[in-house]
């Protein structure tokens, strides 16, 4: 009795550690994918992890789901219709690398084919990364950038702390003037 006992706890564990790990896996792939198996876009981030049990008809061909997986993925696209991904080439190349590790994780291979995946995975993750070093550093209109939430670039310091305080007058600077300081470039 103790025997099976111990053995039932031993497997409960085993169980419970293979779940946690498959579950880590998939968070660090950032995919997530709709009941029928299609992959939200990336910039959608993580669909709600509790959902109610009223299934529907899902929008944008995702299948069948719960109210709130429903109206998550209706605002998404209604967010995407307003404000479209500036680089639709970068969303592509995104999905596109995604489907292929997806494709990676299920398929079996021989060496020489998983080889040639992997390569073209790479190729293609390399072009990635070029793509997102050229929108990083791709400057912004004077227009865009206030409707932006006029954000200050990364990794960008001022003395003062501030770029809309100007300490030597104790004023606070006009948009115009800080995307000039910033930019080096005429708002206008």
């Amino acid at each position: 009795m103790k025997l099976i006992r111990a053995l039932s706890i031993f497997f409960i564990v085993v169980v419970t550690l293979s779940c946690a790990h498959s579950q880590d896996v998939e968070l660090a792939k950032k995919t997530f994918k709709a009941p029928n198996g299609k992959v939200y876009p990336l910039h959608w981030g993580q669909p709600p992890l509790r959902q109610t049990r009223d299934l529907k008809p899902l929008p944008g061909g995702y299948g069948q789901g719960s109210g709130t997986l429903a109206r998550w993925i209706q605002k998404n696209l209604d967010t995407d219709a307003k404000n479209p991904p500036k680089n639709n080439k970068l969303r592509e190349l995104e999905k596109e690398i995604e489907e292929i590790k997806d494709f990676i994780s299920r398929a079996k291979f021989t060496p020489k084919g998983l080889a040639k995946y992997k390569t073209k995975l790479k190729e293609m993750e390399k072009q990635l990364n070029e793509m997102r070093e050229l929108e990083k550093n791709k400057i912004p209109n004077f227009k865009d950038w206030v409707r932006q939430g006029k954000k200050i670039p990364e990794g960008l310091i001022f003395a003062g702390g501030s770029p809309w305080f100007n300490e030597s007058t104790g004023k606070k600077r006009t948009p115009e003037e800080v995307y000039k300081m910033i930019f080096k470039k005429d708002p206008k």
